[in-house]
């Protein structure tokens, strides 16, 4: 499989954050040949950062993909969307959603502000600048 994107400055228009420990985004994928479940690394209004098994990085990601992402208490908002890999690195891959109903989209900006305002300083920090 090629990397894709790999290295590519970072063009995201919306915040991200990090997902609690103790209260995971769980993100399952869907393709063809391929169906994984796993934990979100980071989440925003545009897409998703993962981290997949080494089994998984043989799978064709030319073809659309499907997630359903499950978000945790308070929002507790489960949805689909048609997606795409638009970066890969090793075992981290960033996934952007190719549309999301508006309920979504409302969804996932509460989720993010719940982050940001219920997170310390230091990782909001890291969640902002990266570190």
């Amino acid at each position: 499989m090629n990397d894709i994107n790999q290295q590519q400055p970072d063009k995201r228009h919306t915040k991200r954050v990090i997902p609690a420990p103790d209260q995971p985004v769980r993100v399952d994928l869907k393709g063809q040949g391929f169906d994984e479940t796993t934990s979100a690394v980071n989440i925003s209004e545009e897409g998703i950062g993962l981290s997949l098994p080494d089994d998984f990085l043989g799978s064709n990601f030319d073809e659309a993909i499907t997630v359903l992402v499950k978000l945790p208490e308070p929002i507790n908002h489960s949805f689909s969307a048609a997606a795409k890999v638009v970066h890969q690195q090793g075992k981290s891959f960033g996934v952007q959603f190719e549309s999301l109903q508006k309920e979504d989209v409302e969804s996932l900006s509460k989720y993010i502000e719940h982050r940001l305002v219920n997170t310390d300083s230091f990782s909001l920090m890291k969640m902002l600048y990266g570190g």
